[in-house]
C-alpha cells in the first residue's frame, strides 16, 4: 500500500514537472520511514519520465525523515547534477547524512524532520542551478 501511494504521488509530481518543461522533480510522500517505497518511487520516475527526482518521507512521531534521490544516469551525474551532492544539500536542515551514490541513486536519513520544508527548498534551488 505504501509502495503504490509513494509511486502514484511521485509520478503525478513528475508529470506536472515534465509538462512545465522541468528536468527534475521533488516530491513529498506520506509513507513514514518506508525506504523501500520511497526508493521504488524514485526508480519509477527515472524509468518512466527520464528526469532527476528526489523524494522525502517523514515520520512525525520519531521526528525522522528518509530521503532518496536519483538521476537518469548510472554514473551518478546527469547534466551537471551529481546525486550524492544534491542529497547532501537536502539533508543539511534535516541533520542527516547520506552514502555515496550508486547506479544513479542515493539514500539518506535525517534526525530533524521539522525542517523538511527548508530541505525541499534547498534541494529545489540546487537542482535548478545545476540543471539550468
Amino acid at each position: 500500500e505504501n509502495l503504490q501511494k509513494a509511486v502514484k504521488t511521485t509520478i503525478e509530481k513528475a508529470e506536472a514537472a515534465v509538462s512545465e518543461g522541468k528536468t527534475f522533480c521533488i516530491a513529498r510522500v506520506d509513507v513514514g520511514l518506508d525506504a523501500t517505497a520511497v526508493r521504488e518511487a524514485v526508480q519509477k520516475v527515472i524509468q518512466q519520465k527520464g528526469i532527476s527526482v528526489m523524494v522525502f518521507s517523514v515520520d512525525e512521531t520519531a521526528n525522522k525523515a528518509v530521503v532518496y534521490a536519483g538521476v537518469p544516469d548510472k554514473g551518478n551525474t546527469w547534466k551537471g547534477l551529481e546525486v550524492s551532492e544534491w542529497l547532501t544539500v537536502a539533508l543539511g536542515p534535516l541533520k542527516g547524512r547520506c552514502g555515496k551514490g550508486k547506479g544513479g541513486l542515493a539514500q539518506g536519513q535525517g534526525t530533524d524532520a521539522s525542517n523538511v520544508e527548508e530541505a525541499v527548498k534547498l534541494a529545489t534551488n540546487f537542482a535548478s542551478m545545476k540543471l539550468s
